[in-house]
């Protein structure tokens, strides 16, 4: 049994409220950008870009005759806001009290923060009192509020039956992917529950009915601590199960057998820097601030990997509210409230400033800064069908920004792709499943989310898996090593019980308790009711905690770590710091006569990983060792067999029929694209420029959804059969990068202009590859790539090398470890014909898809290849084309050439950089100094230690590119040199 296929009639009724919804729907920050700029032309400044207009504010002034405002300053700015947020923020209320002296500490300018003179140079002749006064003349924030309540008595209606529709799209995906499995059954009931539907097909007054949820099935929030996810719905069934819908996410339906496997779940959705940025967007920006022993979100994940080996967290559902009307309903008062609340939080109104100026508080001009990022676009639309993704809401797009309407055609493309699952005979028809519940197997959990492990992951995990991925702070350990890093210096004059609890003594303004007679700073949780010892050097983190209890003797004792304790530790528990249970091995491929042999290999090893000796390899040089120059002629030997063979079988290869190209509208959604492509096609070819970043961003943004419609292989050019594969494989079972593989890879981004700390990089195409669960395979060989010659047979050789290897290995891997679908990654002189030679998607029946870069404000979209014409060394004319062309707005990673200080030249700008083989992190201050912090590698882990941001020192990270991410989130802007 299964949803059925809508009239049409609905089809274009859902299709007609959604876009005017995604259009009407109030975005922060383009109506504050939007009021800017008004201010800007009424001021006769319309020429100028409201985010190129800075009030900058000064700690000195020297007077000047030549400037606007009569007043110079020769030092960086202490504080710095684009006329946007300006909007957003206001100015405080020392500047309300003090706003005939605004022109002397503050101004307008050109320039944002950095080192520099603020003068008649780049001084904008705009005055911050007459700014002031507008402010109050229009209250933005009233005004923005005003249109969100607008917004939801137009389209509260529609915004629930879209909501509807996104949950149904997302059950009809989950069930046509194994619709045999008694998890879909389940889903379907659950379904059935929530909605009223039954087998017969929604129509659109279905879709508009309110309906409780049936009986047996309890409709829960989800909550942290109290802060209370937005838009999770969680279904507790009977059994004590429980189904929790996250909509937004590409997986958005997770089953939980136990409550253990739901905090698993946590762990794994919060164990770095990039998943908890999308997990805590499904909270209101209120939850990250603090107040007083009320710990934000943010340290209360923190506090739930103390307890990483156990069975549960008291935090976790600490409210555990039950829903009692339409699910639906909920979802969508929900994102109401939400929205409202983030404004709140975000902008400040005229009331807001009479109440600051009448008691006399001054308020923080930066409180909201962090949080900020979040409102880039309404978060509210994950439920109605857009993705995170296509919000803008990852780091890197953030950052590089998106226009509006960039984002209202991404956003609008993921609704319809929401709408047309409901339409898509082919998914439905595999969503039916069988209609006998005892031909069902058991519930399968997805991967990742479950401790229900093979026998092999219950036996315990050696000493150097626990240190390859358990970071050091949360290691097994006795209790004075578990203590050690916590203490402190401090000797205790005040009386117990000065702390307000028995046994607490409060110090200098700070909390101390004594365990086993030493002094230990602690702080009270009030979310857990508990206290923690916390690391005194970096008091305002709880990323090193250590929660403690009052034994029955008054004596105050750590918390023991359930799980950690006795025995050994379960190898399955170190999925909670990102290890995957091993995959199982596949079979072989067969050896192919074009491999450099396995006794030569060690001799040509090095030319293999890194070019430069292209000369002896050639023959042009020769070595005086015989045993090398041996390794020379055999892969000369293996060389021209290759060529040989592939220019004779491209000669006279007759190519499958290609498969029909589906038509996609320019603004066409990743999924919907990824969809159509493999409705006529098992294969999809991708090709690239070496250099680009949008080909890798559509792979690692979207591999999630190439999972989901059961890719299965990633096929890779620049890997070699012979030289790489055998680490590929360790690599694809464990999630464990051999060294050697490692180091290759690290060459081959930075070979191409590609930034190791990027999140769109070669390393990361495979890391997101392994973590779907996507098998990677090579497709070069040693004689196919390194292309070593004294004079090269054509222009064209690589290609046909290239290409025919690559058909040889695609075929061989299809027939020896079964059909599947598949996508592969190459240049753009591959994926395709080119100057005569069948590319890869010609030999395979493929699509071919050309992904170009361009820049970030342009608009980008998918369509039919107009093709690209190149001059190449020789200024000859070169010309690619594929089946289709995608266009991915994005900021171009070309290293800079000019020197360090300038490059840093802004206040918060970064980068990495490497002084006699030591990892620094350098940054612009804000006294404007260069301060260079050495990064510290723990195994497979990077660290800094700088107490003065709490939010990242010694907090373990995966990668550079992960701690580039959390400088970026905190207002960091990173410089690639």
């Amino acid at each position: 049994m299964g949803l059925q296929i809508l009239t049409p009639h609905a089809e274009s009724e859902l299709r007609a409220i959604a876009a005017p919804l995604v259009a009407a729907c109030p975005d922060m920050r383009q109506s504050a950008r939007d009021t800017a700029a008004a201010l800007l032309r009424k001021h006769n400044l319309s020429h100028l870009d409201p985010d190129q207009v800075y009030l900058n504010r000064f700690d000195a002034a020297q007077s000047s005759p030549r400037t606007f405002s009569g007043w110079q300053h020769l030092d960086p700015p202490v504080q710095s806001f684009t006329l946007p947020q300006l909007v957003m923020h206001r100015f405080d209320v020392h500047d309300q009290d003090n706003s005939d002296l605004l022109s002397y500490l503050t101004g307008f300018y050109s320039n944002g923060p950095g080192p520099g003179f603020y003068d008649e140079h780049n001084e904008i002749r705009l005055e911050p009192q007459a700014v002031l006064e507008d402010f109050w003349q229009i209250d933005f924030s009233t005004q923005f509020h005003h249109r969100l309540q607008a917004f939801w008595q137009k389209h509260a209606e529609h915004f629930r039956v879209l909501a509807k529709v996104n949950f149904l799209a997302k059950v009809i995906e989950m069930c046509a992917a194994d619709s045999s499995t008694a998890l879909a059954h389940l889903v379907r009931r659950v379904a059935t529950a929530l909605t009223g539907l039954d087998i017969a097909s929604p129509t659109l007054e279905q879709l508009q009915a309110v309906v409780p949820p049936a009986a047996g099935y309890r409709v829960c929030t989800f909550d942290i601590g109290g802060h209370v996810a937005s838009d999770f719905l969680r279904i507790v069934l009977e059994d004590g199960s429980q189904l929790l819908y996250t909509p937004g996410e590409t997986e958005a339906l997770h089953f939980f057998p136990t409550r253990q496997d739901l905090y698993w779940w946590v762990l794994n959705n919060t164990n770095e820097a990039e998943n908890r940025t999308r997990f805590m967007a499904h909270f209101p920006l209120s939850s990250r601030a603090q107040k007083d022993d009320r710990l934000g979100l943010n340290h209360l994940i923190d506090l739930l990997f103390f307890n990483w080996g156990g069975d549960d967290h008291k935090c976790l559902n600490q409210l555990d509210s039950t829903l009692s009307g339409d699910a639906f309903s909920h979802l969508r008062d929900a994102a109401h409230q939400r929205m409202i609340d983030d404004a709140q939080f975000a902008l400040r109104s005229n009331a807001d400033l009479r109440k600051q100026l009448w008691i006399g508080y001054l308020k923080a001009f930066g409180q909201v800064a962090g949080p900020m990022a979040a409102v880039d676009w309404p978060i509210a639309l994950a439920v109605v069908g857009a993705g995170l993704a296509d919000m803008g809401l990852n780091i890197d797009q953030a950052v590089n920004g998106h226009t509006t309407s960039e984002r209202q055609a991404g956003v609008t493309g993921a609704i319809f792709a929401a709408i047309d699952t409901l339409f898509n005979a082919a998914m439905l028809a595999g969503a039916v499943g069988v209609g006998d519940e005892q031909m069902l197997i058991d519930p399968q959990v997805p991967e990742g989310d479950t401790l229900a492990t093979p026998e092999e992951e219950v036996a315990c995990a050696t000493p150097a898996e626990i240190e390859t991925w358990v970071p050091e702070p949360f290691r097994p350990v006795d209790q004075h090593d578990l203590l050690a890093p916590f203490e402190t210096n401090i000797i205790l004059s005040a009386e117990p019980g000065s702390g307000g609890q028995e046994g607490i003594y409060l110090q200098n303004g700070k909390f101390y308790a004594l365990i086993d007679e030493r002094p230990f700073e602690v702080r009270f949780v009030q979310q857990m009711g508990i206290w923690v010892v916390i690391d005194p050097q970096n008091p305002y983190s709880f990323y090193r905690n250590l929660p403690i209890r009052m034994t029955a003797d008054g004596q105050w004792q750590p918390l023991q770590r359930s799980g950690l304790q006795g025995g050994g530790l379960p190898r399955k528990l170190l999925g909670a710091w990102g290890r995957r249970s091993d995959a199982p091995a596949v079979q072989p491929l067969p050896a192919t006569p074009y491999e450099i042999p396995s006794e030569t290999r060690p001799l040509l090893e090095a030319a293999a990983n890194a070019p430069g000796e292209g000369r002896a390899l050639s023959g042009i040089m020769g070595s005086l060792d015989p045993q090398v120059e041996a390794s020379y002629r055999a892969f000369r030997a293996s060389r021209d067999a290759l060529a040989t063979d592939a220019v004779g079988y491209l000669e006279n290869v007759i190519p499958p029929a290609r498969p029909a190209i589906p038509t996609l509208p320019r603004d066409a959604s990743a999924k919907l694209t990824i969809r159509s492509l493999y409705q006529n096609s098992g294969g999809l070819v991708i090709g690239e420029s070496h250099s680009g970043l949008g080909s890798k961003q559509f792979l690692i943004d979207n591999m999630p959804v190439l999972k989901r419609e059961k890719i299965k292989v990633l096929y890779v050019e620049h890997f070699m059969t012979d030289f790489h594969q055998a680490d590929l494989d360790v690599f694809n079972r464990s999630g464990k990068m051999p060294a050697q593989l490692s180091t290759y890879v690290n060459n081959l981004d930075e070979g191409h202009g590609v930034d190791l700390a990027s999140r769109y990089s070669f390393r990361n195409v495979l890391i997101a590859a392994q973590k779907s669960g996507i098998r990677i395979q090579s497709i070069d060989c040693m004689a196919s790539y390194r292309q070593a010659w004294a004079n090269p047979p054509s222009a064209v050789i690589r290609q046909q090398m290239m290409n025919f290897y690559a058909h040889e290995i695609i075929e061989a891997d299809q027939a020896v470890r079964g059909p599947s679908r598949w996508v592969a990654l190459m240049g753009n002189s591959h994926a395709s014909d080119f100057e005569g030679v069948r590319g890869v998607s010609e030999l395979q029946g493929a699509i071919s898809l050309r992904v170009e870069d361009i820049e970030v404000g342009l608009p980008g979209g998918i369509g039919a290849d107009p093709g690209l014409a190149a001059i190449d060394e020789a200024m000859e004319v070169r010309r690619v084309q594929s089946d289709l062309r995608l266009q991915v707005p994005i900021k171009a990673a070309k290293p800079a050439s000019e020197e360090l200080s300038v490059m840093l030249r802004h206040t918060g700008a970064f980068t990495f950089e490497s002084t006699d083989g030591q990892l620094q992190l350098v940054h612009r201050s804000r006294t404007c100094g260069l301060v260079s912090t050495p990064i510290v590698q723990e195994g497979e882990r990077f660290h800094i230690r700088r107490p003065e941001w709490p939010w990242i020192s010694e907090r373990r990270l995966a990668s550079l590119r992960e701690m580039r991410t959390l400088l970026e989130q905190h207002g960091l802007r990173y410089v690639l040199t």
